[in-house]
């Protein structure tokens, strides 16, 4: 009760108010479980997500009316089991490959003079090194990813810009994820670097750039509990022969028909389709963002597909369009419950909308 007063009263003064929900925010960034392969017990990244929605939802609504908005994040925050073995893992390891310093059992605070330098990097990653870094984080085993994250902002990389390549690797793994129930850390793994990437953009926390190494540690996880369960399928991705003789809306069309007949193979390859014909990728997204709502009664499933459009529409990285191909395959894959469409003709019929019916 007392903590919560104290929130309460530190949201009621303006000023500070922004470094508050940095400081939510990122005590639901530092709270992700170690490990996944025979596990069970998880925090997933939800506590993150959950807390981007409290200043989403306050922003909106207005600090004045959010107090039920704030009552429930301050809390979830709170509720346990707690997991920040990661982040302390992330610690040592600027203090390791950052400062080129030996790790003491003295605990660590704030944050060092080359740790900001780094953050104010603003170098890009060429095409070479997103790939050399989608490898070590989806295929090769710790310490790999470490050490080319390390490298990289060393090198004057811009951690916004290694978060893009993070990103990437996230959606290769739900990109190579086989079956619709086996996508449980995969989703959750692109929902904390989508996550990530938003908590860049809207704060500066100064803690903010041992982050990487917890998003990069999520997804090899992810990759390598996906691996050794045997739920990765890889192949190449190709659009569906004759479909260079298709306009863009006749594309579109046959990539619904496969969203909505579930199939994600023949999704992803219209998908590729569209993107090779050149058409308006903006149509493109805005019928995929459309149809990933329309699916199933779980608006959490539905959501992964909306964060990788966002990012589609943020992340610099050359081969973005990944991204777009994630999206229709787990739009098609995921776990449905019931009747696919039911709510999507519900709110149709409520609405007077024609083409949700």
């Amino acid at each position: 009760i007392d903590a919560y007063r104290t929130f309460l009263g530190l949201m009621e003064d303006g000023e500070h108010r922004e470094e508050v929900l940095a400081q939510l925010v990122f005590a639901g960034m530092i709270d992700v479980q170690d490990r996944m392969l025979y596990n069970r017990s998880y925090t997933t990244g939800h506590k993150a997500y959950r807390a981007r929605s409290v200043v989403e939802i306050g922003s909106a609504v207005g600090w004045e009316n959010a107090h039920d908005v704030i009552y429930a994040g301050a809390l979830d925050i709170a509720v346990g089991p707690r997991w920040h073995s990661v982040y302390e893992m992330a610690c040592n390891v600027v203090t390791i490959f950052i400062e080129g310093k030996e790790v003491h059992a003295v605990p660590q605070s704030g944050t060092t003079e080359r740790e900001r330098e780094l953050l104010a990097n603003t170098g890009a990653l060429t095409e070479g090194e997103t790939g050399e870094l989608i490898e070590a984080l989806i295929r090769e085993h710790e310490p790999a990813y470490i050490e080319k994250i390390s490298a990289l902002l060393l090198a004057g990389k811009a951690p916004r810009r290694i978060i893009d390549a993070i990103q990437l690797a996230a959606a290769q793994v739900v990109l190579e994820t086989d079956g619709p129930n086996n996508f449980s850390m995969p989703q959750h793994t692109y929902e904390y670097c989508n996550t990530l990437g938003w908590f860049y953009d809207n704060f500066a926390h100064p803690q903010r750039l041992k982050l990487l190494y917890v998003a990069g540690s999520m997804v090899n996880q992810a990759a390598w509990n996906q691996t050794h369960s045997g739920w990765l399928k890889s192949a190449s991705v190709r659009a569906p022969s004759g479909a260079d003789r298709l306009n863009g809306q006749q594309i579109i069309e046959r990539l619904e028909a496969a969203l909505a007949a579930l199939d994600p193979g023949e999704s992803v390859a219209w998908t590729r389709a569209y993107l090779d014909s050149g058409e308006d990728r903006n149509h493109l997204t805005q019928r995929l963002a459309l149809m990933a709502a329309r699916f199933g009664n779980d608006p959490h499933n539905q959501e992964i597909p909306q964060c990788m459009l966002e990012d589609y529409d943020k992340n610099r990285c050359g081969d973005r369009e990944r991204l777009l191909l994630a999206c229709a395959h787990i739009t098609a894959s995921h776990r449905k419950y019931g009747d696919t469409f039911e709510a999507s003709r519900r709110f149709g019929e409520a609405m007077g909308l024609a083409e949700l019916q």
